[in-house]
């Protein structure tokens, strides 16, 4: 999961580097498309084998999935690196709410104490105001709430689904949620941006092949707990290699973030 976290977060890089030269739904759409290929490959040469097995699990973590990863893509292209890794990496939280409700439970003055406390820290890494507030951090909180189902998804499949079936289709469904947005637009990219791509490709294969194949040896909270490690890579990587600004802010809220991210998938694990 350490593994698949620091590729998440390198792919992020790579991301809003082909970003400057190619558009989000391009790099996605080309994302999936060159890892659906490479899988019937794989499959054609007898090295995996594709076996579904529960078609709705596996179809609802592809389209949440699919989305996610979309809505991050245009996050990391209209607004900071940083940013963009930090709040995707708030769907632990969205997730303990999302098996709170699925549970028919009430959610604990503590939690709901923590819920704040997190929500706060995402109001500091955007600080919002009527000339500062940018697009992509809006588009970073849904990519958010939306991989958080993906991922209750994902771990409820993996008990009886491949990570490599898994992966399969979440790069059909990818395709299919992308292709529309690139359809009568399409340019084939520069060549600048193919060694960003092949990054993009690169990294967020062994990213979700490992992590889909971790959650099968993990509980949801250890995974979502170990794959925070990805929003530190990415953050650092955006303030490193981009020269993005460290406010204090960002920090502070950064912090608030993983925390709450942390506290509340534990706690969910210890309730369950």
């Amino acid at each position: 999961m350490l593994l698949a976290a620091t590729c998440i977060g390198i792919q992020a890089y790579f991301v809003k580097r082909a970003s400057e030269y190619t558009g989000a739904a391009e790099i996605a759409f080309i994302r999936f498309l060159a890892s659906y290929l490479i899988v019937r490959a794989a499959v054609a040469a007898g090295w995996i084998e594709i076996r579904l097995v529960n078609r709705r699990l596996v179809m609802a973590r592809g389209i949440l999935g699919g989305i996610g990863n979309l809505l991050y893509f245009y996050a990391v292209a209209a607004t900071r690196l940083s940013n963009a890794m930090v709040l995707l990496y708030t769907y632990p939280i969205f997730a303990s709410l999302y098996a709170q409700w699925w549970q028919g439970k009430a959610l604990s003055l503590r939690m709901m104490i923590i819920l704040l406390a997190s929500f706060a820290g995402v109001y500091l890494i955007v600080d919002p105001s009527f000339d500062r507030l940018m697009g992509g951090d809006l588009l970073g909180i849904a990519s958010g709430m939306t991989v958080g189902g993906a991922i209750v998804s994902l771990k409820e499949s993996r008990k009886t689904d491949s990570a490599w079936t898994i992966f399969h289709y979440f790069n059909i469904a990818g395709m299919a949620i992308s292709l529309p947005l690139v359809i009568g637009r399409w340019t084939f990219p520069p060549a600048e941006s193919l060694g960003p791509l092949a990054g993009v490709v690169v990294f967020s294969m062994l990213g979700q092949i490992w992590m889909t194949d971790a959650y099968r040896y993990t509980t949801t909270a250890e995974g979502s707990v170990l794959s925070m490690f990805g929003a530190v890579v990415g953050s650092v990587m955006g303030i490193w290699l981009l020269s993005e600004p460290a406010r204090p802010g960002f920090l502070v809220g950064a912090l608030l973030v993983v925390i709450g991210g942390i506290y509340l998938t534990a706690q969910g694990s210890e309730e369950s």
